[in-house]
C-alpha cells in the first residue's frame, strides 16, 4: 500500500454516499467516476485499490480487500450505518490451504478438512482418496450461515494489478477493462512474461492504470510467493493455512441504514429521504427519484418533496393494491410472504393495513393452530416503529395475533420490505401473551450478525409489547374496522 491511507474503490448505486462517508473517515477514494469526483471535489486518483466496496443485490454491500484494509473499511461502515446485518467469512477469499480429503462422493466431488475445523467441497477429486493431503484455494467462502465453502485446485495469489494462478494456464482480464486495444496489450504483456512457466493470470481492473514495469515487477513477486507455497505444501504432514487471501464481508442494509446513506449523499448532492430505497428497486421509480432531486434545488424544501413522494406511493397502492411482502432474515434468507391487498392507510398514526387471505393449509407460528384455506391475516404495519402485527381470523373469529419485531419497513409501490429481528410476541385469543425466539436473537447477536444495540432495541420492544399486548392487535389498533367486520 502506498501513502498513509487505505485506498478504496466504490461502485454501484450507493457510491456517492459510501464514498462521502469513507472520505470523511479518512480513507482515500481511488478510481472514482467523473460524477463522484465532481460531487466530492476530488481529483481522479488512478492508484490501485486496497479495498473495493460495491452493491451485492438490492439490499447489500460487498466489501472485499486485503486483510488489514478490507476489515477496517467493513468495520467503519458497520459502525456508521448502525442498524445492519453483517456477515464476514471466517476464511479468506482465495486463501490457500493444505487440506485433508475426508469423504469422496459418487459424483466425483469430495469434502476437504481445512485448518480451524472448517470444511469445504472440492468439485473434482479424480485420484484423491480419503486421508490424502491436497493443496486447495477458496473460490467461494461461506459468508452467511448455511453456505458451503467451495474449493479449487487452481491456487491464486492476489496482487494490486495481477492475480497469478498455479494449476491453470488461462489468461483472463477484468470485465471493467473495456478498451479492446488495452485488453489485448495487457494480455500480450503478461503472456510474454509467463511463457513456459505453466502459470495462468487474471488482470485486475487496476492494471489498466499501471505501467509495464509495475505489472512485470508484481508478477515476479507473486511468482516467488507461489513457489514458496507449493514447496510448503509438498512438505506438509497436516492441514495448514499457507496464504490468507482476501477479506470478504457483506453488509445487509436495513431501512434505517439506507436513511444514513441518504444523509451522507445529501451532503454532496440533492437527495430526498428514501433515495436509496427507491434506487434499490430501480425501474420507473428510480426515474421518479431523479426527477424529484432535480426539483429539490429549485424548491429548496425537502419535506415538501418527501411528502409528495409519499402521496405518490400511497396513490400507487390504492390503484394497484396487490402488495408483495419481503421478509429478510439474519441468515440472509429472503422470504416472500403470502401477498396481500392494501386496505387502509392511517397517516396520522403511521399505520398501514394489508389483508392477506391464505390459500394453503399450514400452522400459525407461535400459536400452534391449524391454518386453513380461507383464513385471513389483517396485517397492521407500523411505518416508523419496530413491529408488524399479524392478526389471524377465521370468519369473525379471532384466532390470535403474532407481533413480529423487525426494523422499520420500507414502503414502496406494491412492496413492503423489512429485516426480521427474530424475537416476537404471541397473543392468544384469551389476551395472554408470551415472548418467543429470544434465544435466536441472542445467537445471531453473539455471532456479530446483529449489532448489540439493535438487539437490545428489539428485546426492549418485545418487552414493551408484552406488557400491553392487546394494544398491538388489530381490534385495538383499528377499532373502527371491527364494526365493518361484524
Amino acid at each position: 500500500m502506498t501513502g498513509d491511507k487505505v485506498r478504496v474503490r466504490v461502485r454501484g448505486i450507493t457510491a456517492t454516499a459510501v464514498s462521502k462517508l469513507l472520505l470523511d473517515k479518512g480513507f482515500r477514494i481511488v478510481q472514482a467516476s467523473r460524477i463522484i469526483q465532481e460531487r466530492l471535489g476530488v481529483e481522479f486518483d488512478p492508484s490501485p485499490a486496497d479495498v473495493t466496496v460495491k452493491d451485492s443485490g438490492e439490499d447489500e454491500l460487498l466489501v472485499l480487500g486485503f486483510y488489514g484494509c478490507g476489515d477496517k473499511v467493513f468495520n467503519v461502515l458497520v459502525d456508521e450505518l448502525g442498524e445492519v446485518f453483517s456477515w464476514v467469512s471466517p476464511i479468506g477469499l482465495y486463501s490457500v490451504h493444505v487440506g485433508r480429503v475426508v469423504e469422496v462422493h459418487s459424483n466425483g466431488s469430495c469434502i476437504i478438512e481445512l485448518p480451524g475445523g472448517y470444511r469445504g467441497i472440492l468439485p473434482r477429486c479424480t485420484g484423491l482418496d480419503p486421508g490424502r493431503l491436497v493443496l486447495v484455494s477458496v473460490v467461494h467462502p461461506a459468508l452467511k450461515p448455511g453456505e458451503t465453502i467451495r474449493l479449487s485446485r487452481e491456487v491464486r495469489v492476489v496482487g494490486e494489478y495481477v492475480s497469478l494462478i498455479h494449476g491453470s494456464t488461462r489468461l483472463t482480464v477484468s470485465e471493467h477493462i473495456r478498451d479492446r486495444e488495452k485488453r489485448d496489450y495487457l494480455v500480450a504483456l503478461v503472456a510474454s512474461k509467463l511463457i513456459g512457466s505453466g502459470l495462468g493470470a487474471h488482470l485486475r481492473s487496476s492494471s489498466k492504470y499501471a505501467g509495464d514495469d509495475e505489472i512485470v515487477s508484481e508478477i515476479d513477486k507473486l511468482r516467488e510467493i507461489l513457489v514458496e507455497l507449493v514447496g510448503k505444501a509438498r512438505n506438509a504432514s497436516e492441514p495448514a493455512t499457507l496464504y490468507d487471501g482476501e477479506f470478504i464481508g457483506l453488509i445487509g442494509l436495513t431501512s434505517t441504514a439506507k436513511y444514513r446513506l441518504d444523509h451522507y449523499r445529501s451532503l454532496v448532492a440533492p437527495t430526498i429521504i428514501g433515495h436509496h430505497s427507491f434506487k434499490s428497486i430501480g425501474g420507473p421509480y428510480s426515474e421518479v427519484v431523479d426527477f424529484a432531486e432535480k426539483l429539490l434545488p429549485r424548491i429548496n424544501n425537502s419535506e415538501l418533496l418527501r411528502g409528495a413522494l409519499w402521496d405518490y406511493v400511497v396513490e400507487k397502492m390504492i390503484n394497484y393494491p396487490v402488495v408483495r411482502i419481503t421478509h429478510i432474515l439474519p441468515n440472509g434468507e429472503r422470504t416472500q410472504l403470502t401477498p396481500g391487498i392494501f386496505k387502509k392507510f392511517l397517516n396520522e398514526r403511521g399505520l398501514l393495513v394489508i389483508e392477506r387471505v391464505f390459500k394453503k393449509p399450514g400452522v400459525y407460528d407461535g400459536l400452534g393452530l391449524e391454518k386453513k384455506p380461507g383464513d385471513e391475516d389483517l396485517l397492521v404495519v407500523s411505518l416508523n416503529d419496530y413491529w408488524i402485527s399479524h392478526n389471524y381470523y377465521r370468519g369473525k373469529e379471532w384466532l390470535g395475533s403474532y407481533i413480529n419485531i423487525n426494523t422499520p419497513p420500507e414502503i414502496l409501490p406494491g412492496i413492503i420490505k423489512y429485516h426480521d429481528l427474530l424475537i416476537d410476541v404471541v397473543v392468544e385469543p384469551t389476551g395472554s401473551s408470551r415472548i418467543i425466539d429470544r434465544e435466536e436473537l441472542e445467537e445471531y447477536t453473539s455471532k456479530n450478525i446483529i449489532p448489540e444495540k439493535l438487539a437490545e432495541k428489539a428485546a426492549m420492544k418485545a418487552e414493551e409489547i408484552n406488557e400491553n399486548p392487546l394494544n398491538y392487535t388489530y381490534q385495538e389498533l383499528i377499532q373502527e374496522e371491527i364494526v365493518d367486520k361484524e
